[in-house]
């Protein structure tokens, strides 16, 4: 009888081990089999000053902003606010203060910062300061009358791109929409830089100051606020709004650390997959340390990528150091191998849709593709740089845009007139001046402003094809806690020392 009892206990407990398993295999599923390559131009959005027949794809919903007609992709999130002050509508992810209990209520309090301001400039001001303070991967759009405004995520990782043309003013999350709204566009600037044979860059060529996939389209910039007006557009500054703060070490290392604990727990809400990705570098180690507790409470996985037809290639070490530190915090670990995307692939016919001209990472894209969990919020811990300082040699002082073309690559292009003509029409467009960086370093802020606007922002849109990625890093109080600490403690990277060692960080010697 009792060994009878233990039979049926053990059968039951091992039926919901494998249904568990089940349950878990189905939640893990690659993006082929959920979307099976139908999802082009994936959580895209296209934005036009009256109806169009046009849609990027026929499943795409329809939305009204004031005057303005938008398109979307269903699997686009979305929340919308209106009052007689005007209308609000988010597009993707964002946090407020209340994080992720309240995730859907940021329409709203953007609304209320509006309606409670009077007069146009008052009520700019006051958008400006309500979504600076944002955090996420989205998009904002308020209308006031005949007034459309347009604000990135702190990072601008969900791209915002406008074309002028006959028809008015049109914005899009792809400049492969823009193209095929209007019936094609040109590339030349893109094919001069990235076929100029003096450009040589090991990581991959990106595209510099104004420069997109497709000519005569623009873009919203990290830190900068676009306005739409009839067929004038108007690209602003709007952060930073105060000077440069330096803090105590204590409290800018708390702080940093606090948001970004904040930070893992709004991504992990999103979906009921988390993934981290993870590497040897440090970025991803202080998310892990940070995240920890949550990351384990939320059945998190570890994911790191590597050639495996490439031995030698440098991701190699990442994927043996990925693999021990995900042993080590007890969680599970997937490996994703990026071979070569095959050109007759059915992955390679979405993607040369999604992305006409400007292929940037599309071997990853591919493998993320066949393997990544497709229903997961997907961590990424770039924008480090702004951190701990992307250029080491900071000596000369003098902002002008011979300068900044030799930061944007270190190649001989670094010295062509005609990339300094264009580093210097960004730092118009941008506002990119000493005085407008009040304060702030502008060696950081051309990291953060112009190489993840559009070196990281692009990868982001194609790995939106696969995933939902999930720039933990991209919070203004974040960054702001980080640039508050002198240069040498901030090279020292002190903030992840501290996440990692506490208090005891403070009081070790500067590297």
């Amino acid at each position: 009888m009792l060994d009878a009892l233990l039979g049926r206990r053990l059968e039951r407990q091992q039926r919901q081990a494998v249904d568990d398993f089940h349950r878990r295999e189905q939640q893990l599923r690659p993006g082929y089999k959920v979307w099976g390559y139908r999802n082009v131009f994936a959580k895209g959005f296209l934005v036009t000053d009256g109806a169009v027949d046009y849609a990027p794809r026929e499943s795409w919903d329809r939305l009204s902003i004031g005057r303005w007609h938008v398109r979307l992709d269903p699997a686009l999130e979305r929340q919308a606010a209106a009052s007689p002050a005007g209308q609000v509508l988010v597009l993707g992810q964002a946090f407020d203060d209340a994080g992720p209990r309240r995730r859907g209520g940021v329409a709203e309090r953007i609304l209320r910062a509006l309606a409670k301001a009077s007069g146009l400039d008052a009520q700019t001001r006051a958008l400006d300061e309500a979504i600076a303070w944002v955090a996420g991967r989205y998009v904002v759009l308020v209308a006031r009358g005949d007034r459309l405004d347009v604000y990135g995520d702190p990072l601008a990782t969900r791209s915002a791109y406008w074309h002028r043309g006959s028809a008015g003013v049109a914005l899009a999350s792809h400049t492969g929409i823009l193209a095929e709204l209007v019936g094609g566009l040109e590339s030349s600037r893109m094919r001069w830089v990235l076929g100029n044979p003096e450009y040589h860059e090991p990581a991959g060529r990106w595209l510099p100051g104004l420069v997109t996939a497709h000519d005569d389209v623009g873009q919203v910039f990290a830190n900068g606020r676009l306005s739409i007006r009839g067929t004038d557009v108007v690209h602003e500054r709007f952060w930073p709004r105060e000077d440069r703060v330096e803090l105590p070490a204590l409290e800018a290392a708390t702080r940093f650390r606090d948001e970004l604990r904040q930070q893992v727990r709004n991504w992990i809400s999103v979906a009921d997959v988390t993934v981290l990705t993870l590497t040897a570098g440090r970025d991803s180690r202080a998310v892990l340390e940070a995240g920890l507790t949550d990351l384990r409470r939320a059945g998190a996985v570890a994911m790191t990528y590597h050639a495996m037809h490439r031995p030698e290639k440098s991701t190699r070490a990442d994927l043996l150091a990925a693999n021990r530190m995900a042993a080590a915090a007890g969680l599970h670990h997937l490996t994703l191998d990026v071979p070569p995307m095959s050109p007759t692939s059915a992955f390679a016919a979405l993607y040369r849709r999604s992305f006409p001209t400007y292929h940037r990472y599309a071997n990853l894209a591919n493998a993320m593709y066949l393997a990544a969990p497709a229903k997961a919020a997907t961590i990424f811990g770039v924008g480090g740089a702004i951190i701990t300082g992307m250029y080491r040699n900071t000596d000369d002082r003098d902002l002008r845009p011979e300068l900044l073309a030799r930061k944007y690559t270190a190649s001989p292009f670094g010295r062509d007139p005609e990339l300094v003509e264009e580093l210097a029409r960004w730092m118009d467009y941008a506002h990119f001046s000493t005085d407008a960086l009040r304060g702030y370093d502008f060696y950081d802020l051309f990291h953060w402003e112009h190489r993840m606007s559009k070196w990281a922002a692009t990868g982001y849109a194609e790995y939106d094809l696969a995933t939902t990625p999930a720039p933990v890093l991209s919070s203004r109080r974040l960054l702001v806690a980080a640039l508050s600490l002198p240069k040498p403690q901030r090279v020292d990277a002190l903030v992840y020392r501290f996440i990692a060692e506490g208090e005891a960080a403070l009081t070790a010697p500067t590297a």
